[in-house]
């Protein structure tokens, strides 16, 4: 915990102290992973934040070792900082040159002095560095190593490498790469940098590609092309919303053998609105053209892509599946596919609550004890989209005759187990565990407030939505203990008693979730995905986030100081107790005579009754 701390106040200064600059110049093209973060732009939204304020600060100063403290307020103040950095982008990347990995980061620094002042009280604290001076290119750079660490520097740019052996050696071929050696020579970088949002991640599969293609052939005849396979991320802090987006570009050979521009859609039956509740917590859909799908799985026993032991085991699969499928319902695999549109939805809503227990174990006492509390269970309901209900009423009957786990309430209406019900009418197939929204499908066809009304419709038209708001994470935790206590009621029990701060820490952290964010929604589409995370309160979204770090980690603090105050308050009991029973007077000699008598008497003598019966007599009238 306190590493994290430490971490994140010294992330929020860098951001608190661009174009394409000089630091692109030293990251090499044959990097797996490269990421940046844009100080500038961070910066600029992060300048109404009072971070002397911060309750980080306190935790530090009160919890963090001294080391820590004399780095964060010495060497990590704003001041210094500012002093020390441009304001413009700290590129990252992790590489498998030579199949070891080796990584880093590359700082844009103000000059070589700031940074040398800046850096200095750390290289102190390192042991059996070696130095060398007038290194790369233009003999500019300044550099200390160990062995697996190296630090080095020229007037613009300060590198800090780590990697399994000879981090100097590596750090030394980064000073000297040419450009086209670098990841200017890539054709991804240019658009990968934008300098328009706060940070980026690139994921590239192109250097893997030279080490492993061949191996893949020889060793597993897959014939695949590892190369030109791209996943970028960016996100960025805007004024009431997190935004971030990924975009997936896969190669020629990947792309055949995912096959999934064939068979995403964005589609959807829109009779599915009328099923749905208008106000959902949670809320998800996909969209997808099983015959398609179906097609697109059938086409892969001719991809020879896949070596030909896995094109054949498929093929037999496949056809061993349509033929069970035939026998015993009837229908082909691919007919199945036919029947339904493609079209899932899937949404929570607030529910109930219910009665629940929670179990405890105190471990000072062995004493075992529960708790009635109060549980929310959430309502839920499903739809899938029909596209030919004659058929699936066959496909139904089928099943039933072969003995389906569901009892019939009435026509096309179905008790599967207990409190979860399926209704099924001409356009979809309704699941639920909600009786009373049930029996009005039954009745109407539809709910009468249905999600045909739900402000964010319009954002159904991806391939894959999700959305979710409120309390959703108290719903789904409430649900999930529930489910837990149903199949396992003792799973619960705490070992040690009173040392319960991770499930207080978690109903607190869920109400401070609350306090700072609100709806969130998500898209995915052939080509990559989206995400919008909104923020309440008056501050931008990066300052609100910083915010409900630094009361997440004051809280997490504060239950920490209170449950070790418990358990000492505890032990101070129990050693209480302890003397209290050590200072008794003894017990009489008489009665001490007569336990005595009892254990000596030998269980096989018939007496024994005779005696035992005198000394409890005895005892009792004493």
């Amino acid at each position: 915990m306190k590493k994290f701390i430490c971490l994140l106040v010294i992330a929020f200064l860098f951001a608190s102290c661009g174009t394409k600059n000089e630091e692109s110049y030293f990251i090499p093209k044959d990097a797996v992973a490269v990421m940046y973060v844009n100080l500038k732009t961070l910066s600029e939204k992060g300048k109404d934040l009072d971070s002397k304020n911060l309750s980080i600060n306190t935790l530090i100063e009160d919890k963090a070792p001294e080391e820590v403290k004399a780095f964060v307020s010495e060497f990590m103040t704003s001041e210094n900082l500012n002093k020390t950095f441009r304001k413009e982008f700290i590129l990252g990347f992790g590489s498998f040159k030579r199949l070891s990995g080796f990584g880093g980061l590359a700082l844009p620094i103000k000059d070589a002095a700031a940074f040398e002042a800046f850096i200095q009280p750390l290289l102190e604290k390192l042991h059996d560095l070696e130095k060398e001076e007038n290194v790369g290119q233009d003999k500019d750079f300044t550099v200390y190593s160990t062995r697996e660490l190296a630090i080095g520097w020229n007037n613009k740019t300060a590198l800090i490498i780590g990697a399994n052996n000879y981090a100097a050696a590596e750090l030394k071929d980064l000073t000297n790469l040419k450009k086209d050696e670098s990841i200017l020579a890539t054709n991804y970088f240019d658009d990968f940098f934008d300098v328009k949002q706060d940070m980026g991640l690139h994921i590239t599969s192109t250097p893997l590609g030279d080490a492993f293609d061949g191996l893949l052939n020889a060793f597993a005849g897959v014939k695949v092309n590892l190369e030109d396979n791209n996943l970028s991320y960016h996100g960025s802090f805007e004024d009431d919303h997190i935004y971030t987006n990924t975009n997936l570009k896969l190669n020629k050979d990947f792309t055949s053998l995912l096959g999934y521009k064939k068979w995403m859609t964005t589609s959807y039956s829109k009779s599915m609105l009328d099923a749905l509740p208008n106000s959902p917590l949670l809320l998800a859909k996909i969209s997808i053209d099983p015959e398609a799908y179906f097609d697109h799985i059938t086409s892969l026993t001719d991809n020879k892509v896949l070596p030909v032991q896995a094109r054949e085991e498929l093929k037999k699969n496949l056809e061993s599946a349509n033929s069970e499928s035939e026998r015993e319902i009837g229908m082909g695999t691919k007919d199945i596919a036919k029947i339904f549109d493609g079209s899932v939805m899937f949404a929570i809503t607030e529910g109930k609550t219910v009665k629940d227990s929670v179990y405890d174990y105190n471990y000072y006492t062995g004493e075992k004890t529960y708790t009635i509390v109060d549980k929310k269970i959430p309502n839920m309901y499903g739809v899938i989209a029909i596209k030919d209900k004659s058929k699936f009423d066959n496909l139904l009957a089928k099943i039933q005759e072969k003995g389906a786990p569901f009892e019939e309430v009435s026509p096309n209406y179905y008790e599967i187990e207990k409190n979860a019900f399926m209704v099924i009418t001409d356009d979809f197939i309704f699941f639920t565990n909600d009786v009373n929204k049930a029996n009005e499908i039954k009745t109407n066809g539809k709910l009468a407030n249905k999600l045909s009304d739900f402000e964010h419709k319009d954002k159904l038209s991806h391939s894959i939505y999700l959305y979710t708001k409120g309390n959703i994470a108290e719903l789904s935790n409430d649900f999930a203990q529930s489910l837990g206590n149903m199949y396992n009621p003792y799973g619960g029990y705490n070992a040690y008693g009173s040392d319960n701060t991770m499930e207080r820490f978690k109903d607190k952290s869920i109400a401070i979730y609350d306090k700072y964010f609100g709806e969130n929604h998500y898209f995915v589409d052939t080509d990559g995905g989206e995400s919008f995370t909104y923020t309440k309160g008056d501050k931008n979204s990066l300052i609100q986030t910083v915010l409900y770090g630094d009361e997440l980690a004051k809280t997490m603090n504060t239950l920490m100081d209170d449950v070790k105050n418990e358990e000492q308050e505890m032990i101070t009991n129990d050693e209480e107790i302890t003397e209290t029973t050590m200072d008794a007077p003894a017990e009489d000699d008489e009665d001490s005579e007569n336990i005595e008598i009892i254990e000596v008497i030998d269980e096989d003598d018939d007496s024994v009754y005779d005696i035992e019966e005198t000394v409890i007599e005895d005892t009792e009238s004493n």
